[in-house]
């Protein structure tokens, strides 16, 4: 099987020793066909989403020194101009609440970002620009029940000064829990089949509800 994995996971792969790679690899196989059992489609994405923050719990749970740590909150968007790989499930669900009239995206931001694939697309460009097309003045998420699993995946124990300068080489501590990684991986080998980019499913999807072309 060919998987489509998040960096986290890959980073957490390459510190095993073989014996546990295998076990690693064995879950993240057993994760997809455990979400592939599931009926495609927005409701599947919530059932991720459910399942990602219940992984999220659970560390927080067992990490509490960790845990306490973490200073992600409203207000704080630093991490909401990168490239997101939004899945086709998630861009439908979100593309849903769009549709119902509970979330508007910014229409300047969704032009400017029709046309961008890849992580690199956003390096360099005015933040205002690269911002999540659902992130409002506040820079609060307005659509943050429905939030993409890899939104939820990367929590910050550092000063959120930090991402604001961008400093993610050197000082920014990231948390990650790699049984979460493996959700978001299974999510995005799922994905992967005869799918394009995941960086453009959003992107598609809000153009076709919204008459537009990317």
């Amino acid at each position: 099987m060919a998987f489509r994995t998040t960096k986290a996971f890959d980073c957490f792969m390459a510190g095993l020793d073989p014996a546990a790679r295998e076990r690693a690899a064995g879950e993240l196989e057993a994760q997809v066909r455990a979400l592939g059992a599931l009926p495609p489609g927005p409701d599947r994405a919530r059932e991720l989403h459910r399942r990602v923050d219940a992984a999220q719990a659970r560390f927080a749970a067992l990490r509490p020194d960790v845990a306490s740590r973490v200073r992600c909150g409203k207000g704080c968007a630093h991490c909401c101009r990168v490239w997101v790989g939004v899945t086709r499930e998630e861009a439908a669900l979100l593309a849903r609440r769009v549709e119902a009239g509970t979330a508007v995206p910014d229409p300047r931001r969704l032009r400017a970002q029709q046309a961008w694939t890849s992580p690199s697309d956003f390096m360099g460009k005015d933040p205002a620009d690269a911002a999540c097309v659902f992130l409002d003045g506040a820079g609060a998420c307005a659509v943050h029940a429905d939030r993409p699993a890899i939104c939820r995946a990367v929590l910050v124990a550092s000063d959120p000064e930090l991402c604001r300068l961008g400093d993610a080489a050197s000082r920014v501590t990231a948390v990650l829990n790699p049984y979460v990684e493996v959700l978001v991986s299974a999510a995005l080998t799922l994905d992967g089949e005869d799918a394009p980019a995941p960086g453009r499913h959003l992107a598609h999807e809000l153009a076709r509800l919204l008459g537009d072309t990317p």
